[in-house]
């Protein structure tokens, strides 16, 4: 209990303790003082008596290596626990802490400079709506019906959603060939297109009065150009880039702001799968095994590879590309139980990723954390390390009853879409329990983005839902 005392506040004065009555005052002796306290003690007879009270401040640098040792949840909870904690952690002094607390959960890229005593503000901000998953039901925002897709949704991506704003941006496409731009707003906000004749948004589970954070998806763009089904997007909205890949076997290049098609890229055989980007270099995955590489300055296709093993059995089924400055893109294969490793600087590829039981469906790479996601057939979701030597397996995520279709990975976190109709967001550091499960989808769900507090998910019942926690 003394160092609970302690640690609450240094500057409390000693407690105040209650003293046995004697039965008599005469019946005790009178308790000599010490020799050297006539004189006063010494410094170093301070300092031990100090250390001997178990009320004694503590040091404010063991406090300091307290917090420090504390993990971006634990440090909110001790900021709550008591004032003078909360105003220790408060002080500008400490605002390294909080940055190394975001980069640790989230990396550190943000865009703009971040000025002295804002990492607190920053990190407090997307905590407290991070960490409300599992804990609170979401919200549900469902958008079916002839104003929004026809056809089952493929794939979906989502823009930068604000954390204080509730605002933000998505794009989804479908197999009926649209690709639509979806815009979120609070509830109850001006920014909400009230009356828009594209508002095809129904409110469904629990929902916020007066105002509060469900979050009301209105559709504002829509790109027409594809002769088929859309099967892949690649959307960088810090770039203004979109590109579609279909079944017409091309891959369009889109203005968002003209919403209009401004290239087209011919060269696939079959259906274009998927899309992933590195830098200026854009990668086609074909339903054929094919993968192109172009140029977005030229765009021309500056190199053609596959299918593995000579096969066009081996369909593409995803892409991506690895972050940390690596010009190197990972695809899954139809038939192929491990991923391809691509050096855009050479031309051959070479086979890694091993572990999973049957065909591997769906990967994303995180930027910040440089781990890798792969989502299988045989309905488990693995978590890799390519900076480990030969690619190290470091989790495994099992709760899917169903073919893992899609995932997406954004520092801890992990969100899966799969054909049991569920989704299901992990922390990767406790892979043995999902933080929650979301049902509602009537069949498969074939894709899935997510935010801090945002999931969007696609199925093919035809619906676009968009979960939010308050």
């Amino acid at each position: 209990s003394g160092l609970w005392v302690r640690l609450f506040d240094g500057r409390l004065p000693e407690p105040h303790r209650k003293r046995t009555p004697s039965r008599s005052s005469s019946a005790q002796p009178a308790r000599q003082r010490p020799a050297g306290a006539a004189s006063g003690a010494t410094g170093a007879e301070a300092l031990a008596a100090a250390s001997r009270s178990r009320t004694a401040p503590l040091p404010l640098e063991l406090w300091e290596v307290i917090f420090a040792a504390s993990s971006p949840g634990d440090l909110c909870c001790l900021r709550a626990a008591c004032r003078p904690w909360q105003k220790r952690l408060d002080d500008p002094e400490l605002d390294g802490l909080w940055e190394a607390a975001y980069c640790s959960e989230w990396g550190g890229a943000i865009g703009g400079q971040v000025g002295r005593d804002a990492w607190r503000a920053l990190f407090l901000a997307r905590w407290w709506a991070y960490c409300r998953w599992g804990t609170r039901a979401p919200t549900v925002s469902t958008l079916m019906g002839k104003k929004a897709h026809g056809g089952t949704v493929t794939c979906v991506a989502l823009g930068e959603c604000g954390v204080n704003s509730g605002e933000g941006s998505a794009l989804s496409a479908s197999d009926d060939g649209s690709i639509f731009h979806w815009r979120f707003a609070r509830a109850g906000s001006g920014n909400v297109l009230a009356g828009s004749p594209h508002a095809v948004a129904q409110q469904h589970h629990r929902q916020c009065q007066g105002g509060g954070d469900v979050r009301c998806p209105q559709r504002t763009k829509q790109f027409y150009g594809h002769a088929g089904p859309v099967f892949c997007l690649h959307f960088e909205p810090e770039q203004d880039l979109l590109l579609s890949g279909g079944y017409d076997a091309t891959v369009k290049l889109w203005s968002l702001a003209d919403q209009r098609c401004e290239a087209t890229l011919r060269g696939h055989d079959g259906w274009v799968r998927s899309l992933a980007a590195s830098g200026r270099c854009v990668v086609s995955g074909g339903s054929d095994g094919i993968l192109k590489f172009w140029d977005l300055g030229s765009l021309q296709c500056t190199r053609t590879a596959g299918p593995p093993n000579v096969d066009p059995r081996h369909s593409t089924h995803s892409l991506a590309a690895l972050g940390g400055g690596r010009a190197v893109i990972l695809s899954a294969h139809s038939g192929l139980r491990h991923l391809l490793r691509w050096e855009l600087s050479r031309i051959t590829s070479e086979e890694s990723f091993f572990g999973h039981d049957d065909d591997i469906y769906a990967i994303h790479a995180d930027s910040q954390s440089s781990l890798l996601a792969s989502g299988s057939k045989d309905r488990t979701v693995r978590i890799w390390d390519p900076r480990q030597p030969h690619n190290v397996c470091t989790g495994v995520l099992r709760g899917h009853t169903g073919a893992v279709l899609d995932l997406k990975l954004h520092g801890h976190r992990l969100v899966s879409a799969s054909m049991d109709k569920t989704l299901r967001m992990w922390d990767i550091r406790s892979p043995l329990v999902p933080l929650a499960v979301l049902e509602g989808h009537s069949a498969d769900v074939h894709c899935v983005d997510f935010r801090d507090r945002m999931v969007l998910s696609g199925s093919r019942d035809t619906s676009l839902r968009v979960w939010s926690v308050v």
